[in-house]
């Protein structure tokens, strides 16, 4: 015989929409939070290399100086900005080589090319 209990029912198990905010996919961290979008759609009308303070930055997304600040880590971890050494204040570049850029270009392509047809 099994020695197994059978499951508590005062115990709920996690919702879908629990588990997806608890183990986001990579695609729900960038959509997450509405001013990392707008972030990216700037940088993607970027040119590769060019400099933006935070303030910069911030004005050209369209988004708060805190919203940069609070999501630049994230930005840096995803390859798409970098420092700019020496810089006062800090500056931050547009990765050339962004991977993620790349794909979202070609996201935005996708997406207008289907649109318009």
């Amino acid at each position: 015989m099994s020695s197994q209990k059978p499951p508590d029912k005062t115990t709920e198990s996690p919702s879908m929409d629990e588990l997806r905010d608890e183990y986001p996919s990579g695609w729900r961290i960038i959509v997450q939070n509405e001013s990392v979008g707008y972030i990216l759609d700037a940088l993607m009308d970027a040119l590769p290399g060019r400099e933006f303070t935070k303030s910069e930055l911030a004005t050209e997304a369209g988004v708060s100086r805190q919203s940069v600040y609070t999501h630049l880590e994230l930005l840096r971890a995803l390859e798409v900005l970098e420092p700019v050494a020496d810089s006062s204040p800090q500056r931050y570049r547009v990765a050339a080589d962004s991977e993620l850029l790349d794909l979202l270009h070609q996201v935005n392509g996708f997406v207008n090319g289907k649109l318009s047809q």
